[in-house]
């Protein structure tokens, strides 16, 4: 079931989708981050679309302008929409950017001159009232964007059902990754991942719900896997699987912190102020652009805990200073506090160093 043909054909179907809702003059919006609320976008009527991209190939076109020693992911997006060779980006009809990280910032810049850019200012600290005070009003920003560009005015009942919808998405990540908690795993990690990626435009998510809840049926049914060690994912967006699929040639991931992950799977209060609740829920995404970053640490001794972890690996793209520079204090707090064996891999989307890192892999999980 969750294989590469179903990620196509799942594709090809929100792809014809995605078309017949832009030929009824729906719009497509961009987005970089899990910072940006799809709920406003889907409560204005859009259709939302991450853009963060996986291709190798586009990472030479985007080195015309781009530094050789940059952040693959940076380079792959800005690649895809260089050459104009992403049906993602190239449906966009608006990008929303989050100020995350100087790559990504930068990139902005470049993306404006192809097409209309928004960028939403993060605050640099998550835990106080200013940073939320500020943050609330750049949601606002957004908001009134949408309703501009989309010419569909965000109500309270259209954003309640918005929120409603990806609250029940986020819950369905959690139980999907749930699934492994037990000592038997039901799922692999790369069918986990599968599971929880909306695989393009969200242009349908009640069937996105759907899918998740066949999977758990799926998983529940087939029974659980053999028994290998079990490790944890964390670090930097799992937009390329090479690291994933090496471990799991003698493990199992059994959970992923990542972006997209169990890092992104705050529920929404329903009963607060909606805008308000926007802007809570995101400012508790743990990730290393804010400083300091200790939910970050207090969700992965959780998750450490809950899902019985044999060792922690930590995926780090080259460039990317906010992760990379993290590993180091995050590591010695999951060996010397939680007990547990870790590693880092810091690699980009090539395949060249697949050899060397599956030596480090293999021998990592050895010791477990």
């Amino acid at each position: 079931m969750l294989d590469e043909d179903y990620q196509n054909r799942i594709e090809e179907e929100l792809f014809a989708l995605t078309r017949a809702r832009k030929a009824q003059g729906d719009k497509v919006v961009g987005v970089y981050c899990a910072f940006t609320p799809r709920e406003l976008i889907v409560a204005a009527g859009g259709i939302p679309v991450p853009l963060c991209a996986s291709s190798n190939e586009a990472v030479s076109i985007a080195e015309q302008d781009l530094p050789r020693n940059f952040c693959p992911l940076v380079k792959s997006s800005y690649g895809l929409a260089l050459s104009d060779t992403c049906p993602y980006f190239h449906f966009s009809d608006l990008l929303i950017m989050d100020a995350t990280c100087d790559g990504k910032k930068k990139m902005h810049e470049l993306l404006n001159q192809i097409k209309p850019v928004h960028i939403l200012g993060l605050p640099q600290v998550a835990d106080k009232e200013a940073s939320y005070q500020y943050w609330l009003q750049e949601l606002y920003r957004l908001k009134d964007l949408l309703e501009s560009e989309l010419g569909s005015k965000i109500t309270e009942q259209s954003l309640q059902q918005a929120i409603q919808l990806y609250n029940r998405i986020r819950q369905l990540k959690k139980e999907v990754f749930a699934l492994n908690k037990g000592n038997i795993p039901l799922l692999t990690g790369y069918e986990a991942q599968l599971a929880v990626d909306p695989i393009g435009f969200e242009a349908d998510l009640p069937g996105y719900i759907k899918r998740m809840e066949q999977v758990i049926e799926f998983a529940k049914t087939r029974g659980g896997l053999e028994l290998r060690p079990r490790i944890l994912l964390t670090g930097c967006p799992t937009t390329s699987l090479k690291v994933l699929e090496i471990i799991e040639e003698s493990a199992w991931v059994v959970a992923m912190e990542n972006c997209g992950g169990l890092k992104t799977v705050e529920q929404v209060d329903e009963e607060d102020d909606l805008m308000a609740a926007l802007a809570k829920a995101s400012l508790k995404i743990a990730c290393p652009c804010m400083s300091p970053n200790q939910r970050r640490y207090d969700l992965l001794a959780e998750l450490v805990k809950e899902y019985n972890v044999d060792g922690v690996v930590d995926l780090t793209w080259q460039a990317c200073h906010l992760y990379n520079v993290e590993s180091y204090p995050l590591g010695q707090f999951i060996r010397k506090e939680l007990g547990v064996p870790f590693l880092q891999i810091e690699t980009d989307y090539s395949e060249s160093d697949k050899s060397w890192i599956k030596l480090r892999v293999n021998a990592f999980i050895e010791t477990l």
